[in-house]
């Protein structure tokens, strides 16, 4: 069986051979009991919308020709199950994708149940399948997943989103004509007077953005997912989604919130507080069994960047249309056009802050790396290597490099006229940004394909600099791990692992991070703190070899420590030689 998360999708024909009848279960506990969702299900045409025979409900519990039936409910411990039949090759042909839903009545949301799932079996009761869901949210309609035709067969889609608006928006999204009489052919109970919301399509936007792990990459290995194109679609309503959330935001802000940087510490609050509260290497380890961290490492940040490109492509074309609307004698720098280009500005910056954070939040908690976000060195850290602070040199000398060479003159005398000038008067915008962000949408045509070139090529140089980054502290940390488990005296190396690194008198900062981790794991592991060695400000050789010369029986623990301290940073400097030669003959003679 395999576990889906949020956004994989997988073809039927892998995980078993016999997937023309399949049986899917929808389960959830509760303290209700049973009825306290019911089960619909929607068959679509090729435009997306329900045909006039296509909607399954308590009460329409067979369609299609007999395709789509529900079985009914069945309890469980905790509470209850709903399996509905699917016979797929009888499925009209004229139907394209079959979806899976849920809604909920008089108040109730999915986010209060417990155990939010569903499974996917062939004919025989084999398990094909299971997707659960942990943040279905304040939504009291939710759709589960889909079946689509693609290639000739057919696909699932986790797709794990809901509706504030209830049915009503549930409905209004796929076309179907709400009366007074509900969908489980109860008289009375509308969405309309259960949720206080008209009809409408009022999408609940996803509870974290891409690239958390609710919206996995189409193509990640370890859901057994193909890494076919066909969900561009998907991609980019999730995008859009996002993007209108993130415009609330930034209605939200004030003109100081802006002019100042605040923007930002609310943003970094809010992209990272109740993301980090859900995330941790257990979490990834649930959903990417057995799967090296470096593949989903690398997954991650090229879906990262193809979601930083779709949004490259909305930001630039949305101010491109304004652009063309307005032109006149100023053209893109008119008064007219600079209100749409900060709000388009602020919602690319935005966008892609968000998505960066998370990335590198991902990539150190994928690589083990400890980080506390209340800790104000942890949060520059993260902040440091989302943004590349020592690689964005790079970014910003290259940038007109990462342009196909047809647009660089266009570029090069645009950069210098009005829409420069005016987006100088962005103070938030910085040197930085300025040029990444008024390259990609200032130019009317040109600015959709070099938003798209430049979100990604960015994206993908902020992925690979924390993989880098975090990468290597891993390796430290590793050696830090291996070094405390063995140690026989962890007090000892501390002192003699410090003498190392300052014997060249500086330090690099792979030996910064190897200190400051042997601290942490011999305070954990073996209960040590030595406040005398934290309150040196120059390590006395003499002091060290006391300590050494003090210590009785075999020191072969220490030596060890110090040939693997040299190294972290590289090769062994003459220095560093020296101080082991002279601990290689005191252990000795101890």
């Amino acid at each position: 069986m395999q576990k889906m998360v949020k956004g994989a999708n997988v073809g039927l024909a892998a995980p078993g051979e016999d997937v023309a009848s399949v049986v899917m279960s929808l389960g959830w506990s509760s303290a209700a009991g049973e009825g306290d969702a019911d089960v619909s299900v929607l068959l679509l045409d090729g435009d997306g919308k329900v045909r006039s025979d296509g909607l399954c409900s308590l009460d329409n519990p067979v369609v299609g020709n007999g395709s789509v039936r529900l079985l009914g409910r069945t309890p469980t411990a905790d509470g209850s199950e709903d399996r509905i039949g699917f016979d797929l090759d009888a499925v009209p042909a004229e139907v394209e994708q079959i979806v899976v839903a849920a809604s909920r009545y008089d108040g109730s949301r999915f986010g209060d149940l417990g155990d939010l799932h569903l499974t996917l079996a062939d004919s025989s009761g084999g398990a094909l399948v299971r997707f659960s869901v942990e943040d279905a949210g304040e939504v009291s309609a939710f759709i589960f997943g889909t079946l689509y035709r693609r290639g000739g067969g057919w696909k699932f889609r986790a797709v794990g989103e809901g509706y504030e608006s209830g049915l009503a928006g549930l409905a209004a999204d796929f076309g179907v004509a709400i009366d007074d009489v509900s969908w489980d052919g109860t008289p009375g109970r509308t969405p309309e007077k259960d949720t206080g919301v008209g009809p409408g399509p009022q999408v609940a936007p996803p509870a974290v953005t891409v690239p958390s792990p609710r919206a996995p990459e189409a193509g990640t290995t370890a859901e057994g997912v193909d890494a076919e194109g066909d969900d561009e679609a998907a991609d980019r309503k999730a995008v859009e989604h996002e993007r209108a959330e993130l415009r609330e935001f930034i209605k939200g802000l004030s003109p100081d919130d802006i002019k100042s940087g605040g923007w930002f510490t609310k943003l970094s609050a809010q992209a990272l507080s109740s993301y980090t509260a859900k995330v941790d290497w257990q979490y990834f380890q649930e959903r990417y069994e057995g799967v090296p961290a470096d593949a989903v490492v690398d997954q991650r940040i090229k879906m990262a960047a193809r979601y930083a490109a779709l949004e490259g492509g909305l930001s630039a074309g949305a101010y491109t249309a304004t652009v063309a609307a307005t032109l006149g004698s100023l053209g893109g720098a008119s008064a007219a056009t600079v209100p749409a280009a900060v709000a388009t500005m602020m919602v690319d910056v935005a966008y892609v802050t968000r998505l960066q954070l998370r990335l590198a939040y991902d990539v150190a908690v994928l690589y083990r790396v400890p980080l506390d976000l209340s800790d104000p060195d942890d949060m520059w850290k993260l902040i440091r290597v989302a943004f590349t602070i020592k690689s964005g040199e790079v970014v910003r000398e290259g940038v007109i490099k990462a342009v196909p060479a047809l647009m660089r003159p266009v570029i090069k005398r645009f950069y210098s006229k009005g829409v420069l000038t005016a987006a100088r008067g962005l103070p938030v915008v910085g040197k930085y940004l300025l040029q990444r962000n008024v390259i990609k949408i200032g130019i009317p045509v040109v600015g959709v394909p070099l938003a798209v070139v430049l979100n990604r090529y960015t994206t993908l140089v902020a992925g690979r600099h924390a993989q880098a980054v975090f990468r290597n502290e891993a390796r430290v940390i590793e050696i830090a791990e291996g070094l405390t488990e063995r140690s026989r005296h962890p007090q000892l190396m501390l002192w003699v692992a410090w003498l190392i690194i300052m014997a060249d008198e500086k330090v690099a900062d792979d030996e910064a991070l190897l200190i400051r981790h042997l601290v942490r794991l011999v305070r954990d592991r073996h209960q040590v703190v030595d406040r005398e060695l934290a309150h040196l400000v120059d390590i006395d050789p003499a002091e060290v070899w006391r300590r050494v010369d003090a210590e009785p029986g075999d020191l072969s623990d220490i030596l060890d420590a110090a040939d693997r301290v040299a190294t972290v940073d590289g090769a062994v400097n003459a220095r560093e030689s020296a101080v082991i030669s002279e601990l290689r003959v005191r252990c000795r003679r101890v």
